[in-house]
């Protein structure tokens, strides 16, 4: 029995449909939102990769000896020089001081002027001065007046005692008189001297005036410099070194000597002076030096820079001064040997260089840490050899 299906009741029934549509699992061909999850599969899978081998690479370098500066010890023949730095002196030099307070009158010499021993240097004007030397003058002449005529009376008397008229003992007595008169007028002529040297300020050697104080109507005492003078004609140059060199230097070491910070050619020179004694204050002695021949044109109170030769060591072990640790009580270095860092007691001269001359602990060759505290005793390095130069 077949049912006919008509009017509105046909519209109220569904007309027969095609079979469902596969899922997307059925599907050979992926979706849009299954790409991009492989996608960010594929990348974390790179990424882990990377971060591994990274690691890898970070733990291998990590792991390597730290990178430090070595130097090698080397054998060549040195020349100890000592460098100190000192002024030009004169071999002589005498202030000159009034010998009482007085008044300046009158300055007849100037700084530069070379003068005589005696020469008049400076008038001063002091009353009480004045006349005392007034007095002295007066006294003197009357002691002369008083010689002439002992002189004159004893010359009397040894002829009458030739001719017999008077006894033997009057020349005696004429000839005593002589004598005091004498004796007087030495006296007073060294009182008068001094009288002047109160007043005229006199050069006490042949010399150069090097340094004047004090004008026309200043006022000066024995503590007042008026002038200095000095031998310039036969330079030299005296310097402080410290205690821990003196005994090196000896009367006779060659030096060259030139101005400080001058590029000019240095001035043989010899050691001539050593002192025996250092001062307690400064820790210092006393050396002056004596120029083969001297220059034109130094002068006096200069700074000057001194290089003198103490010895030469010939095939001596040196290394640079920075790769010696310990203060200097215990000096050692830091040996690199096959990579591996190992102490090393040394034996060194003390010397103001920037090489230092090794007597004993090391050996041509020896590779040392620049810096002896750029490691550890026992670690592991990565050394790289500079030249020993310097």
């Amino acid at each position: 029995m077949r049912t006919i299906v008509t009017g509105s009741i046909a519209e109220a029934v569904p007309a027969p449909s095609a079979a469902p549509a596969p899922r997307a699992a059925d599907s050979p061909v992926a979706s849009p939102r299954a790409g991009r999850r492989v996608g960010r599969w594929v990348v974390g899978v790179l990424i882990a990769a990377a971060v591994t081998v990274g690691a890898v690479q970070g733990v291998r370098v990590l792991r390597q000896p730290p990178e430090v500066d070595a130097v090698a010890a080397r054998v060549e023949d040195v020349s100890r020089m000592l460098a100190v730095t000192g002024r030009v002196e004169a071999a002589q030099t005498v202030r000159v001081n009034p010998q009482f307070a007085g008044r300046i009158t009158e300055i007849v010499r100037h700084e530069g002027d070379r003068v005589l021993r005696g020469d008049l240097l400076a008038r001063l004007a002091d009353s009480s001065a004045r006349s005392n030397l007034v007095q002295q003058e007066a006294a003197l002449s009357s002691r002369r007046h008083d010689l002439a005529q002992a002189r004159r009376d004893l010359a009397r008397t040894t002829v009458l005692v030739a001719k017999g008229a008077t006894a033997a003992a009057e020349v005696e007595s004429a000839r005593l008189l002589v004598a005091r008169a004498s004796d007087d007028v030495r006296r007073l002529s060294a009182v008068m001297k001094e009288g002047r040297a109160q007043l005229d300020l006199l050069a006490p050697f042949d010399g150069t005036i090097v340094r004047r104080d004090g004008e026309v109507g200043q006022v000066v005492g024995p503590e007042s410099t008026i002038f200095e003078i000095a031998t310039v004609d036969a330079p030299r140059v005296a310097a402080e070194v410290d205690e821990r060199y003196m005994r090196a230097l000896r009367v006779g070491l060659r030096a060259e000597i030139l101005p400080v910070a001058s590029n000019e050619a240095g001035v043989p020179a010899k050691v001539s002076y050593v002192a025996q004694a250092v001062d307690p204050q400064t820790g210092a002695g006393t050396v002056r030096f004596a120029y083969e021949s001297a220059p034109s044109q130094v002068l006096v109170g200069m700074s000057v820079d001194v290089n003198i030769s103490i010895d030469t060591r010939p095939s001596a072990v040196t290394i640079p001064r920075e790769a010696v640790g310990g203060g200097g009580d215990r000096p050692f270095v830091l040996l690199v040997t096959d990579g591996h860092v190992t102490r090393r007691d040394v034996t060194i001269e003390d010397w103001p260089a920037p090489l230092v001359v090794v007597r004993s602990g090391l050996e041509q060759g020896d590779q040392i840490l620049v810096d002896p505290t750029s490691a550890e005793e026992g670690s592991q390095v990565r050394s790289t050899v500079r030249p020993n130069a310097l």
